[in-house]
């Protein structure tokens, strides 16, 4: 099966967006809209509308059940920082366990406390979208997101707490921007800061497009490359898979789609 995209409308006229991946997992939004508007994302181009509530979390698991998609997992990895609505996420977490439905979620690490006590959470994964190994890099990609010398030094701090098990569902996320943050230089700034952690899984990712972005994916060869450079320095580290390579297989751009209907008529 392939990816779909739908829009969930929200009962006060807002909408957000879910991604069905073939493989069985169902991308959901946490928030309508995103306070940290990293500016290659399409998410939160036009900022944070508000937090969803616990019903409109499962109003997208609804969705999809009714589009008879098979659903095996679900991910909070759509529009919206989840630690920025972690009341909400630690209900749904709680409520997708007791319906025995594995749920994972990517965040910035924004805010860090928040961050700190999510590590330890039953999750079935949390991946950390960090996209740099300097911090200047990470500084001009998600500008407001965590300081990046606090995050790894949280990091470094409680990881050696959990436990193995735990600790392997701990991922990094590294889209990889042409001019950005593909070079050499930047990849064996992440390779020294992922040194500590060998259990950690860097997942290397596409960028989908977005009309009229300054933001590009990096070229084949060049990801051939670093991942090859990254196996050589002993990092455990994934290429995008099937499904992520799909022209649908990211979140956001169908709201910004409507939101430009709406704002500029079309």
């Amino acid at each position: 099966m392939e990816n779909q995209r739908f829009l969930v409308p929200l009962p006060d006229g807002l909408s957000i967006e879910a991604v069905y991946y073939g493989s069985g997992t169902l991308c959901l939004s946490s928030q309508a809209g995103c306070a940290l508007r990293c500016p290659f994302c399409a998410s939160g181009h036009l900022g944070l509308r508000r937090n969803l509530t616990v019903d409109e979390l499962w109003q997208q698991v609804e969705m999809a059940q009714k589009m008879g998609l098979d659903l095996k997992r679900l991910t909070l990895s759509g529009i919206g920082e989840p630690l920025h609505n972690a009341e909400t996420v630690m209900t749904f977490l709680k409520e997708c366990r007791n319906k025995a439905l594995p749920l994972s979620l990517t965040t910035t690490g924004y805010d860090l406390s928040r961050l700190e006590e999510f590590l330890t959470l039953p999750h079935n994964g949390l991946m950390l979208s960090l996209h740099a190994g300097t911090t200047m890099a990470h500084r001009r990609l998600i500008p407001h997101g965590p300081d990046f010398n606090q995050l790894w030094n949280l990091l470094e701090q409680n990881l050696p707490r959990l436990s193995r098990r735990q600790r392997r569902k701990i991922g990094v996320n590294y889209l990889l921007l042409k001019g950005r943050n593909d070079s050499l230089t930047e990849v064996d700034a992440l390779i020294t800061r992922l040194r500590p952690f060998p259990d950690l899984t860097l997942h290397l990712l596409r960028h989908n497009p977005v009309p009229e972005s300054a933001y590009a994916s990096s070229d084949e060869t060049v990801l051939q490359r670093l991942y090859d450079h990254l196996c050589q320095a002993g990092v455990q580290v994934r290429r995008p898979n099937r499904w992520r390579n799909q022209s649908d297989g990211g979140c956001g751009t169908l709201v910004l789609h409507q939101d430009a209907k709406r704002l500029f008529g079309g």
